[in-house]
C-alpha cells in the first residue's frame, strides 16, 4: 500500500486519539449501575428522611435557642411524601423544605433492559429537595429545612393544570410559601416562591440536580447559560461565576436530558454558579423581592420540545466543533425513521448517501492508486539509484508524478473527508436523545452505546464479547487486501497492524458509530471491486 494511504491511516488514528484527550470531558470515576442506583434510591428512602428528621430538629433547637415560636417546633415527624403524577412526569414533594424531591421522565427508561423510569435529580446530598431557600445572618445560615403544610396529598393530572401549595417558615420563624403547578402536556413544573421580608444581600434559592460522575467521557456535563445572544457551557467551575440578571435561561445538562431554570419577566434576578466541597454544580438565584416567580423544566434534550419553551433552549442542543455537521444528520435520519422507524437502518442509508455523494472523489482515488500500481516497477528503480540520496529522490519521484499526472495524496481525500463525518455522528450518538436506547437489531439493542452482547469475568475485569468491532476489523483487512501495494517490506508490516488498531479503537464507541464505519467499509470494497474489475 502507498505511503500515502499510510499517512491517511496514521492521520485518522492520531486526530481519533487527540480528539479523545483534548476535545472531551476527563473520565470521571466509574458510575454504579443504574439499576443499582434506582435500588439505592429505595434503599435510601429511609436515609434520607434520617437526614431529614435531623435536619428538623437541628431547625428546632435553633427556633427554641432564640425562643421563636414556628410550625417546625412541634413535635418532630418523619417527611411526609407528596406523590404527583402527570402524563409525562412523576414528581414526589416533600414537606421537609416544601420542595420537589425527584422528577421521573415516565417516557423513558434509566438503562436499557430496565424497566425503571428515568430519574431527573442524582445523588446531591446535602441538597434533599429544590429549590432550597435559605440566607446567612451574622455568618450562621438560616434555611427553609422546616416541616411546611402540604395543601392537599396526593394528585393526578389528566386534562389540566393542577397546584400544589407547601406553607412554612424558615428556621427564623419568617414565613415561605411555595407554590408549583403541573400540567398534562408539557415537561414544565411552574413555581412560585414567597419570602417574608426578604433580603435581597442575603437570602438564596439553590437548585442541585446533577452530580459530577460521569457515565460517558464524550459527553457534556454540567451547568449552562444563555443570556440571550450567547450559549455557554461551563466546562469547569474554578470559582463563582457571577451572572447578571439579564440572563434568559441557565440549567444543569445531564448529557441526553437536562434541567432548565427560565425566570418570568418580572422575576430576572443575579444567579451565581459555584459547586460544593463534593463538586455537585449548584445554580444558586439571589432574590431582590419578596416573590419569585419561574418555569423548571425537567426533560430530554428534544429539539420541537425545547422550541415550545420559546425562550431558544433548542440551544442547549450543542454538538460543539461539529454541530454545523451533526445536527443536519440528526434531521435527516429523522426523516427517514419515519418510514424505517430504525435508526440503526437511517445509519446505514446515511452512509449509502455520502458514499454516493463523495463516488466521484472515490473513484479518481482508485483511479490514481492504479496509475501509482503502475508506476511502481520505475520507482523502485529511483529508490535503488538514489538510496544515499533523499532530496534527489523525492525530486525524481516528483518528477515522474508530475508527467504522469499523478497526484500522490489522491488516496487521502475520501478518507479525510469522511473524519468531519465521523466526529459529528460520534458527539450526535452520545447526546443526540432519539438515539439513546435506540434498537437496531437481534442483540444490538442501544445504538448510542458499545454493543452488549455478553461479557465475561476474568480476575476481577469485565471483558465485553462485540460482534460489530470484530466483523468491521476484518472488512479492514479485505479492503487492505485489495488495495494496490508496493513492495516495501516495512509498508506492508504496518499496514497489517492498521486493522488490529482499529478494531481495539473500535471497541469501545457506540454501535451506531461502528455501523457506519463498517458499512462504509463494505460500500468501498464493492466500488473497488467493481473499479478494478473495470480498469483490468
Amino acid at each position: 500500500m502507498e505511503k500515502r494511504t499510510i499517512i491517511a491511516l496514521v492521520l485518522t488514528v492520531v486526530i481519533l486519539f487527540v480528539f479523545q484527550t483534548y476535545f472531551t470531558p476527563k473520565p470521571q470515576q466509574p458510575v454504579e449501575q443504574p439499576q443499582k442506583k434506582e435500588q439505592v434510591k429505595e434503599g435510601e428512602q429511609n436515609k434520607t428522611q434520617t437526614i431529614a428528621k435531623e435536619e428538623v430538629k437541628k431547625g428546632e433547637i435553633k427556633q427554641k435557642r432564640k425562643g421563636i415560636t414556628a410550625k417546625s417546633e412541634t413535635e418532630a415527624t418523619p417527611p411526609k411524601n407528596i406523590f404527583v403524577e402527570t402524563p409525562l412526569l412523576k414528581i414526589t414533594l416533600t414537606d421537609f423544605g416544601g420542595g420537589i424531591k425527584n422528577v421521573k421522565l415516565k417516557q423513558y427508561r434509566e438503562t436499557v433492559k430496565g424497566d425503571k423510569d428515568k430519574e431527573m435529580v442524582e445523588d446531591v446530598i446535602p441538597y434533599t429537595y429544590l429549590p432550597a431557600v435559605s440566607r446567612v445572618v451574622n455568618n450562621e445560615t438560616i434555611d427553609d429545612r422546616t416541616s411546611f403544610k402540604p395543601d392537599r396529598d396526593n394528585l393526578t393530572i389528566k386534562d389540566k393544570p393542577e397546584k400544589v401549595v407547601f406553607t412554612g417558615a424558615l428556621s427564623d420563624g419568617k414565613k415561605v410559601k411555595k407554590t408549583y403547578t403541573f400540567y398534562p402536556d408539557t415537561y414544565t413544573i411552574d413555581m412560585n416562591i414567597e419570602v417574608q421580608d426578604i433580603d435581597k444581600n442575603t437570602t438564596r434559592l439553590d437548585f442541585a440536580i446533577i452530580n459530577s460522575k460521569k457515565t460517558s467521557e464524550y459527553t457534556f456535563k454540567g451547568p449552562f447559560v444563555f443570556d440571550g445572544k450567547k450559549f455557554e457551557q461551563i466546562e469547569k467551575i474554578e470559582k463563582n461565576i457571577e451572572i447578571n440578571r439579564n440572563f434568559k435561561y441557565a440549567g444543569l445538562d445531564e448529557g441526553f436530558f437536562a434541567f432548565i431554570y427560565i425566570p418570568q419577566d418580572d422575576s430576572r434576578m443575579p444567579l451565581t454558579i459555584f459547586k460544593t466541597e463534593k463538586d455537585i454544580p449548584v445554580l444558586r438565584i439571589q432574590p431582590d423581592k419578596e416573590n419569585i416567580s419561574a418555569k423548571l423544566y425537567f426533560g430530554p434534550k428534544q429539539s420541537e420540545i425545547l422550541k415550545n419553551l420559546n425562550v431558544k433552549a433548542e440551544k442547549i442542543i450543542d454538538f460543539g466543533w461539529f454541530d454545523i455537521i451533526a445536527k443536519p444528520l440528526i434531521i435527516g435520519m429523522n426523516y427517514s425513521n419515519k418510514v424505517t422507524h430504525n435508526y440503526g437502518i437511517d445509519i446505514i442509508l446515511l452512509t449509502i448517501l455520502i458514499k454516493i455523494i463523495f463516488y466521484p472523489l472515490s473513484l479518481k482515488s482508485y483511479q490514481s492508486m492504479n496509475k501509482m500500481k503502475k508506476l511502481q516497477p520505475q520507482i523502485q528503480k529511483l529508490r535503488e539509484k538514489f538510496k544515499d540520496d533523499k532530496q534527489k529522490l523525492n525530486q525524481e519521484m516528483m518528477d515522474i508524478y508530475k508527467r504522469q499526472g499523478v497526484n500522490p495524496m489522491g488516496g487521502c481525500l475520501p478518507m479525510i473527508i469522511q473524519i468531519p463525518v465521523f466526529f459529528a455522528l460520534y458527539k450526535a450518538l452520545s447526546s443526540a436523545i432519539e438515539l439513546r436506547h435506540a434498537p437496531f437489531m437481534l442483540w444490538m439493542n442501544d445504538l448510542s452505546a458499545p454493543e452488549d452482547l455478553y461479557s465475561f469475568t476474568v480476575l476481577g475485569y469485565s471483558l465485553p464479547i462485540r460482534i460489530l468491532p470484530l466483523i468491521m476489523g476484518i472488512t479492514q483487512v479485505i479492503q487492505q487486501k485489495m488495495t494496490p501495494t508496493t513492495a516495501d517490506p516495512m509498508q506492508e508490516k504496518i499496514m497489517l497492524f492498521m486493522p488490529i488498531l482499529f478494531t481495539f479503537l473500535f471497541w469501545g464507541f457506540p454501535a451506531g458509530l461502528v455501523l457506519y464505519w463498517l458499512v462504509n467499509n463494505v460500500i468501498s470494497i464493492g466500488q473497488q471491486y467493481y473499479i478494478n474489475k473495470k480498469v483490468s
